[in-house]
């Protein structure tokens, strides 16, 4: 398959775009999209919502997202939320060009009729505790610059970023075990931020 030209995939994010692949197009959804952080949730049933289907994928990046927009865009979503990026900050990705890619996909969104979209961004990590390579600073910028892109196409941006922080402007040690990816408390803070926006 072609989906995902690197080196760096693994046979579970294969299977995962497979699965998505021979599922039916769901109508009036609410798809939540993106990496790791948004897999590891079960978005259903924190949010009390059994229109929610969870489109995320461990390991994602802006480019392979491009590649599987075909499928999402099958779905009849009334609501779309999207969060990816910090994976391509990792891997050392400039701004300017994740942002590029970011347009292939804002654009593309166009083609779910009628429906709401609601951008969210990157979350902090935690370097102190955790050691953790993504300096925090890069993430603001990078948020900085999707919160632009997101008005120019009339979205609705959500700045998840600030919710996570310490008092060392981290991702707080309450909300996470490895310094970037959210534990249950870490959700319900996001939850508890969107819960008004999910019908």
């Amino acid at each position: 398959m072609d989906y995902i030209e690197t080196k760096q995939i693994y046979d579970y994010v294969l299977n995962r775009i497979e699965t998505f692949e021979v599922l039916e197009p769901k109508n009036d959804c609410i798809i939540f999209i993106g990496d790791s952080i948004t897999q590891r949730n079960e978005w259903a049933e924190m949010l009390n919502n059994k229109c929610i289907i969870n489109r995320g994928i461990d390991s994602d990046r802006i480019s392979w997202l491009i590649k599987r927009l075909d499928n999402l865009l099958k779905n009849n979503a009334k609501k779309v939320f999207l969060k990816i990026g910090i994976n391509d900050i990792m891997d050392g990705k400039s701004k300017e060009q994740m942002i590029d890619e970011y347009k292939i996909i804002l654009n593309r969104f166009k083609e779910f009729e009628n429906a709401k979209i609601y951008i969210q961004s990157c979350l902090p990590v935690n370097n102190s505790e955790y050691n953790h390579p993504i300096n925090n600073d890069t993430v603001k910028k990078f948020n900085e610059e999707l919160e632009k892109l997101t008005k120019s196409f009339n979205y609705n941006f959500i700045n998840l970023y600030p919710l996570f922080l310490n008092d060392k402007n981290e991702l707080s040690a309450d909300f996470t075990k490895d310094g970037v990816h959210l534990n249950g408390k870490g959700y319900i803070v996001w939850c508890n931020e969107i819960k008004h926006l999910i019908d």
